[in-house]
């Protein structure tokens, strides 16, 4: 299939440009701080001020601070700028400086929608109207002269009228700019604007320029638009239909009223000793999801991500990727709702995790013998831990505190490891169980420990599910209880890329200066392997340094490896499957693999797929080292830097 009918087939069909340099005239506050103005008074003062009437009859020179400010002033001396010239010295200087600059961009962005077949239109500031119909959007992050705050504020309030005011599917959207670490920026802009990733891509506008650049972009967002679109259109219709539960749970709670309180309270609560507050709001929990479930939209939505293409995987963007906020949130109670007092005799309840408090003496003979690491799983059932006359002692499940180990499974029947994140905001941390150590703690110990100033906090709380399926493990290592499998672990690295030169020493690819290879490895459940896949940001700066590598330079026993990646398809899988089934934990040297052609992803996490070796993975500075001494046969040899776990 040739590019111009993919671009067709996947709804492209119509595209604006937007930059302000195709504005037909400066706005007032492009010209606000222009030095210009103060030249440009004093020549009108001596004797000219009738020119300028002549086209602007309510001027008066004696009130510059008005004029600067007024739109229609500005308009008026731009269009008859011709007739004045003598008078306006330097003071339109940048913003002509500017058009002339941005000229030769934008025209390499016009080139390469011609080339691909799509119709476009181009716009300065005033784009709304035309965005809000285009499938194709390629914008300007800055929208004003001075390349501020304010002017990519206006990029971004008038690029969500436009997504507001659509009714079919959202845009594909390229962002523009001149800024060199355009990378941060992005991201806040496509968080900004509510776009997924498969829909956004952004370029540097001195590369647009290189032949093929804008090109490659366009196809990227064509080959998984229909994707993007069932994904975007899941999260809408969800985000439109919960707000609706809202509405339908609080219709039906509000026939709840005082005296159905104090019939509750009564009759169940003060026999529970259980908080009214506490029982309402898990009450208004279970109905508002209810309500959820009821829409039969948001079912119908989610069913198109069955059908997600595999091939080609899609490109990865690494610098905002966090799937451990998303795992914190369906293991996890919210600390908010776990710090309300719920009115149980106890001060812990099933699922909670007891840990040292910040800050509190270490104690040799304490609670936790002095380790700063030991933490509690209270696995007895919180019933029991309610009533006045419930448990006299709590069963306890000790466990160790870590650093997050990516080799390491996370829960399930294989698994016994808990993610603990953002523990008292010291940062991100996971716990190995030991159901061989169980412990026990009375009411009064409990309440002691847990006390203000304490020396123990609850540092989170499980969700009954999860803390059933920890429960299980316990009692019989049965199985899961309906657990959600967690999301594949996902964590960032920097890389550095290498290859063995004739003499047998290593020499690093050379890549433009401000080009960072990154990347994200994902790690399955059962934490046996990982996959490296490099980010798309760095795609065509390091196809181009492995092309133009000289074969000749580069040691006769690597250069098997070193030509398979030679082809762009080849080389197309570092950013889409990556490299593939790296054995954990990361230690010593690792092969580098690609999939191989025609294969698909295996079905489960514990299967390797047929792979070809393309070169090494180290994990060392010392990569001689790391290779034993010998780099000849290495092939490409990435060195692999994994990046802390964000908090």
């Amino acid at each position: 299939m040739n590019d111009r009918r993919q671009v067709a087939n996947a709804g492209l069909r119509s595209a604006i440009i937007v930059d302000d340099g195709y504005d037909a005239v400066p706005l007032v506050d492009e010209l606000r701080d222009e030095e210009g103005w103060d030249n440009f008074f004093d020549d009108v003062q001596a004797g000219h001020e009738d020119r300028i009437v002549a086209f602007y009859p309510d001027f008066d020179v004696g009130d510059r601070d008005r004029l600067i400010q007024e739109q229609g002033f500005v308009t008026a001396l731009w269009e008859n700028r011709d007739a004045v010239v003598d008078l306006l010295g330097d003071l339109f200087a940048n913003y002509e400086q500017k058009a002339v600059d941005n000229a030769p961009f934008l025209q390499s962005a016009e080139a390469a929608l011609s080339a691909l077949g799509i119709p476009f239109t181009t716009h300065g500031r005033d784009f709304v109207a035309a965005a809000a119909s285009a499938d194709l959007i390629l914008i300007d992050l800055f929208l004003g002269i001075q390349q501020g705050a304010r002017d990519r504020e206006v990029t971004v309030e008038r690029l969500k009228e436009a997504i507001d005011m659509r009714d079919g599917p959202l845009p594909s959207i390229v962002l523009m700019s001149q800024i060199p670490t355009i990378d941060d920026l992005a991201k806040e802009f496509r968080n900004d604007v509510q776009l997924h990733a498969s829909a956004f891509r952004y370029v540097r506008k001195n590369d647009l320029a290189v032949p093929g650049r804008v090109r490659g972009l366009i196809l990227t967002l064509a080959a998984h638009r229909s994707d993007s679109q069932a994904l975007a259109t899941f999260v809408d219709t969800w985000e439109q239909k919960a707000i609706e539960a809202v509405g339908k749970a609080a219709a039906s709670l509000r026939k709840i009223d005082i005296d159905d309180l104090q019939h509750i309270r009564t009759m169940l609560l003060r026999f529970e000793g259980v908080n009214t507050s506490s029982y309402m709001l898990d009450v208004f929990d279970r109905v508002l999801q209810y309500q959820i479930e009821a829409h039969d939209e948001v079912l119908a939505a989610a069913v198109p991500l069955d059908e997600m293409a595999d091939d080609p995987p899609p490109l990865m963007i690494s610098n905002d990727r966090d799937t451990f906020t998303i795992l914190e949130q369906t293991l996890f109670v919210n600390p908010a709702r776990r710090a309300h007092a719920t009115g149980a005799v106890w001060p812990v309840t099933f699922g909670d995790i007891i840990g040292p408090r910040l800050g509190a003496p270490d104690k040799p003979r304490g609670f936790f013998g002095g380790r700063r690491d030991l933490v509690f799983f209270v696995a007895s059932p919180e019933c029991d831990l309610i009533r006045t006359d419930g448990l006299k002692t709590v069963l306890l499940v000790a466990g160790t505190l870590e650093e997050v180990d990516m080799a390491k499974p996370v829960l399930g029947v294989s698994g016994n490891t808990t993610p603990i994140l953002n523990y008292d905001g010291v940062g991100r941390f996971q716990i190995s169980w030991d159901f061989g150590n169980l412990r026990t703690i009375g009411l009064s110990r409990a309440k002691g420990l847990l006390r203000a100033g304490g020396d123990a906090n609850i540092i989170g709380r499980l969700r009954d599910v999860t803390a059933l399926g920890l429960r299980q493990q316990l009692l019989g290592n049965v199985g899961r209880v309906g657990e959600m499998a967690p999301l594949p672990r996902s964590f960032a690295f920097g890389a550095e890329i290498h290859f063995p030169q004739a003499d047998g020493t290593a020499a690093q690819l050379a890549l433009p200066d401000g080009v960072q290879v990154r990347g994200n490895m994902l790690v399955p459940r059962k934490a046996r392997s990982a996959n490296l896949v490099l980010d798309s940001n760095c795609e065509n700066e390091l196809t181009q340094a492995i092309l133009d590598l000289d074969i000749a330079a580069v040691h006769q026993s690597s250069r098997a490896r070193i030509n398979k990646l030679k082809q762009q398809s080849q080389l197309r899988k570092l950013f889409r499957s990556g490299l593939q089934w790296t054995p954990l934990p990361l230690q010593g040297a690792r092969e580098a693999e690609l999939l191989k052609d025609g294969e698909p992803l295996p079905d489960e996490d514990d299967k390797k797929p047929k792979t070809e070796k393309i070169g090494k993975i180290v994990f060392d500075p010392d990569i001689a080292g790391q290779l034993g001494g010998d780099l000849r046969k290495a092939g490409l040899i990435f060195r692999i830097n994994v990046e802390e776990v964000p908090a």
